[in-house]
């Protein structure tokens, strides 16, 4: 990593840069962008050539590992579509969820390409998991690790369906215990809702506030980094210790992104 340097971020996250111009995306091995997620969680290639076709990006995702697929096949593009249906799709804002909740198999790591920031807004919001159990009271942490729920969503888009799933989970890679949640859509607000239904709540407590209190405790800034894209940036997640969302941003404005699942 001598010809690149490598700036922590707060409460975490890393931006990686050339120590000089002319770099690609290609020049980065994922052995050392992976050594660095285990310790920050989101890494930031800020200063490298772009990858102006898609398949520069699916090349240096194939390096990490196999590849998930979706009907659209290996890249996304989040961009705002004319006659959306479903909310990513829109220049609304995206709760938290994690990505391949309805897929067969969950990523281990996201890789985002941005062609294009927008002039305002649209930042994706991270939440490092293992920072909100770090500072869960001791009986919540109890109350956390008896909750199972079930998601439930229309497919109006690549995913959807119904899934059940723990609250608090084991890191495939790591061992540490994570959370997997999706937060609620209410259909007043967003084009394909989803629906929750909690399972192991002690009777005290209601589901309308188990949801205030796990979006007080997600949204907290010590467990939250919100990444402002600039045209080029590429970032790398660990999907499994993370979840993500996204700021609205002005309508009309250009925003696209391109996204690739490695498992």
């Amino acid at each position: 990593m001598s010809t690149f340097t490598v700036t922590p971020g707060k409460p975490f996250g890393a931006l990686l840069e050339p120590a000089g111009p002319g770099r690609a995306l290609g020049d980065v091995e994922p052995a050392a962008v992976r050594e660095l997620l285990t310790e920050h969680r989101v890494v930031v290639l800020r200063g490298f050539h772009p990858c102006e076709r898609k398949e520069e990006l699916v090349d240096w995702a194939r390096r990490w590992g196999p590849l998930l697929s979706w009907s659209f096949g290996d890249v996304l593009d989040l961009e705002v579509h004319d006659d959306p249906r479903d909310y990513v799709f829109t220049a609304g804002p995206v709760p938290y969820h994690w990505d391949g909740a309805f897929a067969e198999q969950v990523p281990g790591h996201q890789i985002f390409q941005c062609v294009k920031a927008p002039a305002a807004g649209g930042e994706t919001v991270f939440c490092d998991t293992g920072l909100v159990l770090d500072a869960l009271p001791e009986d919540t942490r109890r109350i956390w690790e008896g909750l199972r729920i079930t998601y439930r969503k229309e497919k109006t888009a690549h995913y959807g369906g119904t899934v059940t799933a723990d609250l608090i989970q084991t890191h495939p890679h790591s061992g540490e215990p994570v959370v997997r949640y999706a937060e609620p859509l209410d259909p007043e607000t967003f084009l394909s809702p989803l629906f929750l239904d909690v399972e192991g709540l002690p009777g005290e407590l209601t589901a309308e506030a188990f949801f205030a209190d796990i979006e007080r405790r997600l949204y907290d800034p010590q467990v939250t980094y919100h990444h402002a894209w600039q045209d080029g940036d590429y970032v790398i997640t660990d999907n499994h210790a993370l979840l993500h969302g996204r700021t609205a941003f002005t309508a009309g404005s250009a925003r696209h992104l391109r996204r690739v699942h490695v498992l």
